[in-house]
């Protein structure tokens, strides 16, 4: 309340007209109404984020010169395109997240890249099922259209200008670019009404429905295994597509996972993952850090004592107990 009449107060001593001045306050208000910070135009938004006017035009008209394309190789040998933006177009990016974007209510289905929740929160509703089935939507990001991003602004008040700014600040050749730090929370916001859709699906079935990114999980008795055409529909209705080749049901008596965790009976991390950092532990300190290193032709690598302190620190977070233990034992290696 105190921005609109602090506003009125200073279109007051303008030579705005008195509709003008109408039209300014009543914009204003209905972005305040909504959570969302003030921005009457490019030269005003400029002056929120710090930077000079002319590099924010310039930012606008050139967005996709400022990418670096990287390929990260997947597990089944195909390779996943990332576009990193450049330090200072992050740096936009990161301030539209926090700003404006981080305003924005997403499903409580959705785990991914939400504040305060991780893979454990996405795990927790699928335990002890007797089914749980999983799928992956393909191409999730370069699926998130330019007008899609840009009603996300429109439909809650800002203006084209402005609309069309923070679109191209955050898109890369009309879609949405992996690599991007907003990215993931634009695609929660735009995944929301599919998530009500799947959410309601699921309850008709007595069944649990959570995604964390493009990775969608049910969980109930046998019967789920029924509503995939339905799931599909509802995922091709959005404009996303199902990767058919990691469609996965899993049943009570095989290993249950969801996002790399078992569970079965209760969340765990893998074994497998457990016993790579209990090996490394061993060797660490029967032979020595830099032998254990040399030996297994590791010398070179930077970080491995942090690296090893990370695993453990997941582990806590899933096992506090269990990563507690392993963070112990890290603490008896000499490290020198």
């Amino acid at each position: 309340m105190t921005y609109i009449i602090n506003l009125k107060e200073e279109l007051a001593k303008s030579d705005y007209d008195v509709e003008y001045q109408e039209l300014c306050l009543n914009y204003a208000n209905f972005l305040i109404s909504n959570g969302l910070p003030v921005i009457f135009d490019k030269k005003h938004l400029s002056l929120l984020m710090g930077i000079n006017f002319s590099s924010l035009n310039y930012y606008v008209i050139n967005t996709d010169h400022f990418y670096q394309e990287y390929k990260i190789p997947k597990k089944n040998g195909e390779f996943r395109l990332v576009l990193a933006p450049s330090f200072n177009l992050k740096s936009i990016q990161k301030w539209i997240l926090e700003n404006i974007l981080y305003n924005y209510q997403v499903s409580e289905n959705a785990t991914g890249f939400v504040k305060g929740k991780s893979i454990l929160d996405n795990a927790l509703p699928h335990v002890a099922k007797d089914v749980v089935f999983n799928l992956d939507i393909k191409d999730f990001f370069p699926s998130v259209t330019f007008k899609q991003v840009f009603y996300i602004f429109y439909n809650k008040g800002y203006t084209k200008e402005i609309s069309f700014t923070l679109t191209k600040l955050l898109t890369y050749k009309e879609t949405l670019p992996q690599g991007s730090p907003a990215s993931p929370y634009i695609a929660n916001i735009i995944c929301k009404r599919m998530d009500q859709f799947l959410e309601n699906l699921a309850k008709t079935h007595n069944a649990n429905y959570t995604r964390y990114a493009d990775d969608i999980t049910f969980s109930g008795d046998t019967n789920i295994e029924n509503i995939i055409n339905p799931i599909r529909s509802i995922i091709n209705n959005e404009g996303f597509t199902i990767n058919e080749k990691k469609v996965r049901i899993q049943n009570r008596n095989s290993m249950q996972e969801v996002t790399g965790l078992t569970v079965n009976n209760a969340v765990k991390v893998k074994r497998k993952y457990k016993k790579k950092l209990e090996q490394h532990i061993y060797y660490c300190q029967k032979h020595g850090v830099f032998s254990h290193l040399k030996y297994t032709g590791l010398e070179n690598k930077s970080y491995f004592k942090e690296y090893l302190y990370g695993m453990a620190n997941f582990i806590k977070m899933i096992e506090p107990d269990v990563g507690n233990r392993y963070i112990d034992s890290l603490n008896e290696i000499i490290w020198n």
